[in-house]
């Protein structure tokens, strides 16, 4: 009976298992508690048919990049390397191929699920495989399992882990709720979602009523990379119908970012690190603010995260490869044996005396696949955001090539790798601009490329409308800002950057070197490249974590993991930041709350109503719904349901471009050939567009009065409306 017992509490034992997953089961019900407590059924509901829209999508993503993960070599990591790895390759397949499918034509409902339906079949085939391989006596995935198991099986540390796993529930619970709200709700921080409804959701449903993928002239932001964008396209199939795939869109944003939580969790080292990693990314605000929306920070996330992994690795490969690079790296493969008080991956940072022979991952097995696989990953960062293409790919690659030990060829050969990955899995932008406008990073460089529906003096404009303001211009001003937006900021939080200072301090290796350097070239980059808008600068939530992992990691200078003491100390110190961060949370919700509640309207009676939200749209209420709507100055256009036109600030509005200098009558006989039934003008917005970007001084109220002498009649609107500065003018047949 003892032996019995013993047997089923030894490290590779099923109760073991059982044990480690108890803090992830608690949490879950802590989860669904918060829910039920926020949104009651209502919320429920929601997730029940929207938010297993949006999961069916990510499990046929990792079905689709499931296999082409053990093609480049990835087939061999532990279950959360291989998901992640799986989920950002599938993501990204299935986002080419919507655009494939969108630019010709043929995308509808029955072959969207029909694409969800193989991803689903091919995941369910891998994970047979990789079962199978699993339970095999020897077999290298079921080491990997054994290496990465629960830290220990003691009370103690099962208790601490789910405390601290439980500072996770406040960002889950807000950020699944506040996706099950409808886009224009959250936040005010970020103008109610305002490009959300502008082009990160208004671009897919254009291409969802044209049934095609088409360039938008009106709409420039609409030829930015849209990685994300595709997927939100391809949920509108799913679902029905653009406002139907709103929400899942939402929730497919959410679940990218527990996605990238999990991955850089996948690639911390196992034990303390790993959970203490978890809570400092997973509690970050800006990543359940921007979960909540239908953005694509948190995809970028997802691929930022995937990529660094895979480029830490080549750290300990090259020690594989070569016992001396580990006197360089202070890395060596350490065997794994039952006196380890920690189970780990098998690559752990040791002293330089600990005698080689472990067992070892191969060189060649993490070598060249993987260069290819983190280039990609990082080149589909980059099709979420142009900043992406510095910030992730380029800043990555930098910040390696110093820190990577090796030859000159070597190295020649890791970056053509690299960059090739990374240029195959952007090319599907490239190729879609250059088609659209002439111009493959349309609207940049246009002095040398041109571009459709651009001009020199538009493009002035636009690098006008993107400099830092006046006043903080200089270094100083710059260096304030980035003291405000990192330091001083609740978006990041104190936790993650003391813990990324300690594990700096405490790495002193090349791992350590390597986040440390891509860190500072995304600051530098996000102070010299962009007006500096906090948004921006989130790719640096990943080097931040990488560090803070190496705070409680084994390090070469000592032959002993970090005393209790300083273990017990920066825990508490990543539990009290991300305690703070959820109050930060629950603060945000409580001031939308109360915005919306002034309306008779609290969030969770909004839970889902995207329809009621459409319907409150002044625009509908005007207009009959077979009119046309001429917008000006107003470009969220996501709930108008008659026909619409509106351009972005940066865009050129063909009526005003004729009115400039047609004559009053003209004009408005030329709305009348566009079918034009009302005029709506957004001054509040207008003006704020005058003082930012730049918007036609010529269009003012009294230029409107002109025409109103010439068939325009004025529209009575609502007193809310007015107090919003909107004007509603009827052309007269």
């Amino acid at each position: 009976m003892a032996r019995k017992l013993d047997r089923s509490l030894s490290p590779r034992g099923p109760g073991v298992l059982r044990r480690e997953f108890v803090p992830l089961l608690i949490l879950a019900a802590g989860v669904v508690a918060a829910l039920t407590l926020l949104g009651g059924s209502a919320l429920w509901l929601v997730l029940l048919f929207e938010g297993l829209l949006a999961a069916g999508l990510v499990l046929a993503a990792i079905g689709w990049g499931a296999w082409p993960a053990v093609g480049l070599g990835l087939g061999r990591r532990n279950a959360g390397q291989q998901l992640c790895v799986a989920a950002a390759l599938g993501l990204g397949i299935l986002s080419t191929l919507t655009l494939a499918l969108g630019v010709v034509g043929g995308l509808n409902r029955v072959l969207a699920w029909s694409v969800l339906v193989i991803g689903w079949v091919l995941g369910l085939t891998r994970a047979y495989v990789f079962q199978r391989r699993t339970l095999q006596p020897g077999s290298s995935a079921r080491r990997a399992g054994e290496r990465d198991g629960a830290p220990s099986a003691n009370g103690r540390y099962l208790i601490a882990t789910t405390l601290l796993l439980l500072t996770l529930l406040v960002p889950i619970a807000i950020v699944l709720f506040g996706a099950s709200l409808p886009p224009r709700v959250l936040w005010s921080g970020e103008n109610f979602a305002y490009d959300v409804l502008e082009y990160h959701l208004q671009g897919p449903r254009e291409y969802f009523d044209a049934g095609r993928i088409e360039f938008l002239p009106h709409n420039v932001y609409a030829s930015f990379p849209q990685q994300m964008e595709m997927l939100y396209l391809l949920l509108m199939h799913l679902a029905g119908g653009p406002l139907a795939g709103a929400i899942p869109a939402q929730l497919l944003h959410a679940l990218c970012g527990l996605l990238a939580v999990a991955a850089l969790a996948a690639w911390s080292p196992p034990g303390w690190p790993r959970t203490i990693v978890a809570i400092l990314a997973g509690s970050v605000p800006w990543l359940a603010c921007l979960g909540c929306l239908a953005y694509v920070e948190l995809g970028m996330l997802l691929f930022a995260a995937v990529a660094a992994g895979l480029v830490l690795d080549h750290f300990h490969a090259s020690v594989a490869a070569d016992p001396r690079a580990g006197r360089s790296t202070g890395w060596k493969p350490v065997p794994h044996t039952g006196k380890m008080p920690v189970p780990h991956t098998g690559w752990m940072p040791v002293p330089h005396n600990v005698a080689a022979g472990a067992p070892t991952i191969r060189a060649s097995h993490s070598d060249w696949r993987i260069t290819v696989a983190a280039g990609v990953c990082a080149g589909l960062a980059g099709g979420c955001k142009y900043t992406a293409l510095a910030f992730v790919a380029a800043a990555l690659l930098s910040a390696w090539l110093v820190t990577m030990s090796g030859s000159l060829k070597l190295r020649a050969r890791r970056l053509a790798l690299y960059a090739g990955g990374a240029i195959v899995a952007f090319s599907p932008w490239l190729i879609r601009n250059a088609a659209f406008t002439g111009n493959p990073v349309y609207p940049f460089a246009y002095r040398c490329f041109g571009g459709s529906a651009w001009s020199a003096e538009q493009a002035e404009q636009w690098a006008r409308g993107h400099r830092v303001a006046e006043e903080n211009a200089s270094c100083t001003g710059r260096l304030q800002i980035i003291n405000d937006e990192l330091l001083k900021s609740w978006k990041i939080g104190p936790a993650l950057l003391l813990l990324a200072v300690a594990g700096l301090v405490r790495g002193r290796s090349r791992p350590a070197a390597m986040p440390a350097i891509w860190l500072a070239l995304i600051v530098a980059g996000w102070a010299a490249l962009t007006h500096m808008p906090g948004r921006f600068v989130i790719p640096a939530v990943v080097p931040l974590t990488m560090l803070a992992g190496l705070a409680l990691a084994r390090q070469p200078s000592a032959a002993r993991r970090p005393a209790r003491a300083v273990i017990a100390l920066l825990a508490c110190a990543a539990a009290a930041g991300a305690v703070m961060n959820d109050l930060t949370l629950a603060g945000l919700l409580r001031d939308d709350d109360r915005h919306w509640r002034r309306y008779g309207y609290p969030l969770r009676k909004l839970l889902g109503q995207v329809e009621f939200v459409q319907q409150a749209e002044l625009v509908n209420e005007l207009v009959p719904p077979d009119g046309k709507v001429w917008l000006i100055g107003e470009a969220r256009a996501f709930y108008l349901t008659p026909r619409v036109h509106y351009t972005v600030v940066f865009n050129r509005d063909p009526w005003l471009e004729y009115a400039r200098a047609a004559a009053p009558d003209e004009a408005v006989a030329w709305l009348r050939t566009q079918n034009v039934t009302h005029v709506v003008f957004s001054w509040r917005e207008i003006g704020r567009l005058r003082k930012s970007y730049g918007f036609p001084e010529f269009v003012t109220r009294a230029w409107v009065a002109l025409r109103t002498e010439h068939g325009l009649r004025r529209v009575e609107v609502p007193p809310a409306a007015q107090e919003m500065g909107i004007e509603v003018y009827e052309v007269v047949p």
